[in-house]
């Protein structure tokens, strides 16, 4: 009657609460990190929109001072040296429907990724500016700057059949080839004239990935094309970004395409070397590169303060609780009480054996290095060490426990050989367990390449399950060390051929202060952390720790991590 009471009254007063309060914490979470989400995306697209603003303007530019050059050119061959004389310009030619009617070359030598065939590309730039295509799409632009909507300064144009123009004869390439026609109305000093009878002027780009041709359709049909030197175009366009005069952002800003980061910017504040949260597609004609953004830590902090006082206000309901039903679970506080005493105790007692034994064989060894006995001297010096790598590791489960208590127990997971770290915990107990005559078998077949696991964090496992084999298995002097692979798990077990664990203990020895046999007189010393501590290691590695309930000629426990293949960086 008493237990189903508390039972009740456990989940009126606790379990209730809590489940309302977890309900409507998560509940408001989720509803401010939508609005988070909505204003940073805002935010994000805004300032990606601005890059992508700056480069379109600075390709406009870049093609306003290529048009100046030929504007007042006489014959093809005039224009196409003037055009040539830009420092950025590698090869210039002019064609018609016919060929090639001129050519030049630039300052400096320059080879595109790609080869290109100059006449097939003036011939797809020739079909992707028909008269027809032009005149609709110069109506367009009128129409938008004649509205006041503005608009890109660059469009698409396509060929014959209402198909974009992605290389029109065979070229050797892997990128598609994209046709870009600048829009007239894009200064507020440009007058905008009607098209006449004639095909207008017309300039633009033809691309690719990483190829850039400036194209000028003359008013006679003609074409004058001329090859950019992307290096040099992409030393000047990326300087100026971010735009000048606005402020560099705290993130990081990538400028990328198929082929990998062409450039980055920003300060890369903490959080910002992340994926990605905002992606956008460059306007033409640099439509296939594609801005993306990673925001720092303190650019956008979540507004966890409505939750937080809730929290505060239900833990004092709780806190409440726990004092009325602190009375109910008095005789469990005893026994915890009386619990921590034995450890107190027990502690007390593993410390002062270890270091009376230090000054007994060190005062020994002082007095036999007098008479220069070299042998004796080496034993009482592999005690003094043996017991003071005893008294380190009991110092270090105390040490583990009251981090467990005080907050978490962390690890430091790095590259390792598991097979070669097992190795060297064995060979380290080696001499005590044999010492006690104990056989010691090794199986190891572990992972060949290197994997992410905390090493001393296995060197304490393991040295634990080995020291409990030392107190407990000596009746049977057997303890064998295996490792193996089994799918994407890593398995490490230690067995003995001891009295074993009674099957109601396989999962109370593993809670604090539970021991098969906590009396000091009866020579097995210990504090009952060990097997917590090595389970809860075991856990921050994504694994466990249990006792096999199938082995019947002693103990086996099993440590199951999880296979971590290192991934050495390119």
């Amino acid at each position: 009657m008493f237990r189903r009471r508390s039972t009740t009254l456990f989940i009126i007063l606790v379990a209730l609460p809590i489940a309302l309060l977890v309900w409507l914490g998560t509940y408001l979470m989720r509803d401010a990190s939508k609005r988070t989400e909505a204003s940073m995306q805002g935010i994000l697209a805004e300032r990606l929109s601005i890059a992508d603003y700056q480069l379109v303007d600075d390709m406009r530019q870049l093609t306003d001072s290529l048009d100046e050059r030929s504007r007042d050119a006489g014959s093809g061959a005039d224009a196409a040296q003037k055009v040539a004389m830009h420092p950025w310009v590698a090869q210039v030619w002019e064609a018609d429907e016919e060929g090639i009617t001129a050519e030049a070359s630039g300052p400096l030598p320059f080879e595109p990724l790609e080869k290109i065939q100059h006449d097939q590309r003036a011939k797809a730039i020739l079909n992707a500016t028909q008269a027809e295509v032009v005149q609709m799409s110069s109506a367009t632009g009128e129409e938008n700057a004649a509205s006041g909507n503005g608009g890109p300064p660059f469009q698409p144009v396509f060929g014959l059949g209402g198909d974009a123009i992605s290389g029109l004869f065979p070229v050797q390439s892997n990128t598609s080839w994209q046709t870009f026609m600048k829009l007239p109305g894009y200064h507020l000093e440009e007058p905008i004239k009607a098209a006449g009878p004639k095909v207008p002027t017309l300039s633009g780009w033809h691309v690719s990935r990483m190829t850039f041709i400036y194209w000028q359709r003359m008013v006679d049909g003609r074409v004058l094309c001329a090859l950019i030197n992307t290096h040099l175009l992409m030393e000047s366009l990326f300087p100026r970004l971010p735009h000048p005069g606005l402020e560099v952002p705290p993130g990081r800003m990538l400028l990328s395409n198929p082929g990998g980061i062409l450039h980055q910017w920003g300060k890369r504040l903490e959080g910002s070397e992340g994926p990605s949260v905002a992606h956008r597609a460059c306007s033409a004609p640099l439509g296939q590169w594609e801005l993306s953004y990673t925001p720092a830590n303190e650019e956008f902090p979540k507004p966890y303060l409505f939750p937080i006082l809730l929290g505060m206000g239900s833990g004092v309901l709780l806190v409440l609780v726990v004092g009325w039903l602190y009375f109910s679970e008095s005789s469990r506080e005893i026994t915890v009480a009386q619990q921590r005493v034995t450890f107190v105790n027990q502690i007390s007692h593993e410390l002062k054996t270890p270091l009376t034994n230090i000054r007994l064989y060190a005062e020994m060894a002082s007095s036999r290095a007098e008479k220069q006995e070299d042998a004796p001297l080496i034993k009482q010096l592999s005690v003094i060490s043996n017991e003071s790598s005893r008294l380190d590791r009991l110092i270090q489960n105390v040490l583990s426990l009251a981090r467990q208590q005080r907050d978490r127990l962390t690890i430091s997971p790095k590259a390792l050989i598991l097979d070669d770290v097992i190795a060297r915990t064995v060979d380290f107990w080696r001499p005590q367990l044999q010492k006690k005559g104990f056989e010691i078998v090794t199986d190891l077949h572990g992972p060949k390449e290197m994997m992410m696991a905390d090493e001393d964090a296995l060197v304490q496992v393991v040295g634990n399950l080995l020291s409990n084999v030392e107190k407990y298995g000596a009746p049977g002097h057997y303890v064998a060390v295996r490792t193996l692979v089994e799918g994407e798990k890593v398995k490490i077990t230690v067995e003995d051929r001891g009295p074993g664990i009674p099957a109601n203990k396989r999962k109370t020895i593993f809670e604090p202060f539970e021991r098969l046999r906590s009396d000091l007189n009866e020579g097995v010393s210990g504090t009952g952390i060990g097997l917590t501590i090595s389970r809860e290691l075991a856990q921050l590695h994504g694994g466990s720790l249990s006792v096999c309930p199938y082995y019947r000629e002693g103990s086996r426990f099993i440590l199951t991590l999880p296979h971590q293949p290192h991934t050495p960086p390119s």
